[in-house]
Parts: C-alpha cells; sequence; structure tokens
C-alpha cells in the first residue's frame, strides 16, 4: 500500500493552522511524548512525521484501546470526512502508522503494550494549544456561537453519536470558537436493539435527558435558523459520502460492514433531513 494515504474532500476545514480542502493522510509515529491526562481510549500524545518531512503534534488513540477496535476508528474517519464537508469545526484528522521500532522506544510500558496490541494503523487528530479548554456546564452559548452548536446538536443527533454530553464534553472552547472531537461511538446504531432513526418521531428520545448533550440546555427554546443545516445536509452527493468510506484504511478490513452501515445511515439521513430537522425541533421545543 502507498506510504502516503489521502482522501480529498471539499468545503470547509478546522481553522486552527489550516486551511483547505480536507486530507487525511498517513504520517508516521517519531517519537512517544506523553500520555493524554483524559481519554478512555488510552489517548497520547505522539510526535510524527508528514509524508513531506514536516513535524506535527498528533494525540493518537489505538484499536486496542477502542470498545470496537478497528470499527471505532473507523468512525472516527468517517465522522471527520461528514463533519468537514457539513463545515464543522473539526481537528485535523490523521492516520498514523506505528511501526514495531516506534513501538519498542515506547518508555510508557502501558501505551507500549496498547499499541503493540494493536492495529499498526491509528487514528489521530492535530495537538492544539492557544488556549483551547474543555467546555464545561459553566459555558454558555453566544450568539456567534449558535450556528455552530445547533449545526454539532444536529451531527451528533443524526450519527447516533452519545458522546459529547456532561461530564465527557469532547469539545474545546476558546472565547466563540469551538472544536469537536472524538467521535468513536458513533454509527453504531447497528448494535441498538429496537433502534429508531433520527428522522422518526422518538428517533432522538436519548437527547431529551437533560446533560444528554453538551449543548441541548443552551439550544432548548432558542430560535434556531435550520435553513444552513438542511441545506449542508441536503446538498451532500453520493460521490461524496462513498468517499468517506474509500478514507478508510484497508488494514481495518474488519470493520466493512459498519463503514456500509454507517454510509447507508448518511444518506438515508440526507435524504430525509425535513424530518430529521422536524425530530431536532421536537427535542428543543
Amino acid at each position: 500500500m502507498d506510504k502516503v494515504h489521502s482522501i480529498k474532500i471539499r468545503n470547509y476545514f478546522d481553522m486552527c493552522d489550516f486551511s483547505g480542502a480536507l486530507l487525511i493522510s498517513r504520517v508516521f509515529a517519531t517519537e512517544f511524548m506523553r500520555p493524554m491526562i483524559n481519554g478512555k481510549t488510552g489517548p497520547a500524545l505522539v510526535n510524527c512525521q508528514r509524508a513531506n518531512g514536516d513535524d506535527v503534534e498528533v494525540v493518537t488513540k489505538c484499536s486496542a484501546g477502542c470498545e470496537q477496535k478497528e470499527t471505532s476508528l473507523a468512525a472516527e474517519v468517517i465522522g471527520a470526512c461528514l463533519a468537514a464537508d457539513l463545515g464543522l469545526p473539526i481537528l485535523e484528522p490523521f492516520l498514523v502508522e506505528l511501526d514495531p521500532e516506534f513501538i519498542a522506544s515506547v518508555p510508557d510500558a502501558v501505551h507500549r503494550e496498547r499499541m503493540a496490541a494493536s492495529n499498526f494503523v491509528a487514528f489521530g487528530s492535530k495537538h492544539i494549544t492557544g488556549q483551547y479548554s474543555a467546555w464545561t456546564n459553566g459555558n454558555l452559548i453566544s450568539e456567534a456561537m449558535l450556528p455552530s452548536a445547533a449545526a454539532v446538536f444536529a451531527f451528533d443527533g443524526i450519527i447516533q453519536n452519545p458522546d459529547r454530553r456532561d461530564g465527557n464534553p469532547n469539545c474545546l472552547v476558546r472565547g466563540d470558537e469551538i472544536r469537536i472531537i472524538d467521535h468513536e461511538l458513533a454509527f453504531a446504531h447497528g448494535l441498538i436493539l429496537f433502534w429508531k432513526a433520527p428522522w422518526k418521531v422518538g428517533g432522538l428520545q436519548n437527547f431529551e435527558t437533560p446533560g444528554s448533550h453538551i449543548f441541548r440546555s443552551g439550544l432548548k427554546g432558542k430560535q434556531i435558523d435550520y435553513s444552513p443545516i438542511r441545506a449542508a445536509w441536503a446538498g451532500l452527493s453520493d460521490a461524496q459520502i462513498s468517499a468517506y468510506g474509500n478514507a478508510v484504511p484497508a488494514e481495518w478490513a474488519g470493520a466493512s460492514n459498519s463503514v456500509a452501515s454507517a454510509l447507508q445511515l448518511i444518506k438515508d439521513a440526507r435524504d430525509s433531513i425535513d424530518a430529521c430537522i422536524t425530530e431536532i425541533e421536537r427535542v428543543l421545543q
């Protein structure tokens, strides 16, 4: 397989030191820097090398740390591709190659063993600094932040992401800017007994519970313009959605059924976006 694996996605990308079309590029781990303080998947900060030789610090998660192994990592890739096309504020994603020599050099025994037990291709996001902090219950949705917060709430509801909740926000904030992270639990609808699609009444019932989503209380009862959300979802082409699956590396072939299910969910939601928004409005009324 080629050393550089990337897929080009049109539209918006994270504005933190990067702009232009989304590229999910393969980078190569060169130095273990430290474990990350938070994260149940046991992520680590790893210095990596891009194909052009430039260094980049990447928050890296390995398959052995995830509940659904490579399937969880595939959800991260698809979530990143979709979020970029919808214009959501994500961080630059990477496929991180962990070769045996690098793994042997990791001084932290827990992380060394986790990496050794993992697929040698991990998923990562660019590490950002600059006064970003984790979203807390004390943060308020400003007028400037309202469109992004509403779009993120819709995104999480549609892709069935339960993991942006009070106590585990998976969202960074600086002033009116937010960045969303961690989507490994999304697209798991096939595992839910009596699952109801987000375009059906009651499909977002879990989001009705206080604390189930960090933006729920701040959005509830607000006047929200859903037209940009509707346009972004309706504008997704079959070719774009298929490209999300192509971005999942061949090394994660065991996730193929879940990938197909995720892509079908996205297509069905696109085709039923009006009904999805009706359900979102019901939850936030």
